[in-house]
């Protein structure tokens, strides 16, 4: 079966995200999954993978900047338009792998159903390691292990999801301490190849970047 590319496949459908995003996540899972990084008004973070701005939408009320970082245009048009209400918002062209962000700038980092088109997902945590602070907080919301193989060609998914042990491991690997993978607030509900409803179990893990003592 043929993998679409991710970029392809987010141009074609930038317009309607929005709509076909509502069954994958709700404004209750990404509200809950926000609340873990324990954020306070004068914090800077980022969203990666930021899509047309559904989870910078729950966290521009509540902090001092948000970085949206995305590799599609289309979408970040959108984004643009769906977030033009906040005066704390930038939104960046930028891959995953090499975030345009300095080293130890982030208070917090959120990425929603990022990780599954990363090609390296180990290297793309580590990535994020390195523009957190201190004391910053990684928040993942991602699919668990799943065989939808259909799912590759249908909605570009590098990866059928994680495991969640991998997850950890990749958090500790990345140099983040107190890492909790656990379930998240609700199920990615959509409809399978053959009209068949399908609910997908999603995780999210939490890490916080170790201090360093001299």
């Amino acid at each position: 079966m043929k993998v679409k590319e991710s970029r392809e496949y987010f141009a074609d459908v930038a317009e309607e995200w929005d709509e076909i995003r509502a069954g994958y996540f709700t404004e209750a899972m990404r509200d809950a999954a926000i609340a873990r990084a324990r954020l306070t008004p004068d914090a800077v973070v980022a969203d990666l993978g930021t899509g047309t701005g559904f989870v910078i939408q729950g966290l521009a009320p509540h902090v001092a900047w948000v970085y949206g970082l995305d590799e599609s245009p289309e979408m970040l048009a959108v984004a643009r338009r769906n977030l033009a209400v906040f005066n704390n918002v930038e939104l960046l062209g930028a891959r995953g792998d090499a975030l345009p962000l300095p080293d130890g700038s982030l208070d917090a980092v959120f990425g929603n159903m990022y990780l599954h088109h990363t090609p390296d997902p180990a290297a793309a945590i580590a990535e994020i390691a390195r523009v957190l602070r201190p004391g910053g907080r990684l928040v993942l919301t991602d699919l668990d292990a799943h065989d939808q193989e259909w799912m590759r060609e249908a909605m570009a998914d590098r990866w059928l999801g994680f495991e969640r042990d991998d997850v950890r491991a990749w958090y500790l690997a990345a140099g983040l301490t107190d890492v909790v993978v656990d379930c998240a607030e609700g199920n990615c509900c959509t409809t399978g190849p053959d009209g068949e409803t399908l609910a997908l179990s999603i995780f999210v893990a939490y890490g916080r970047k170790a201090w360093r003592y001299p």
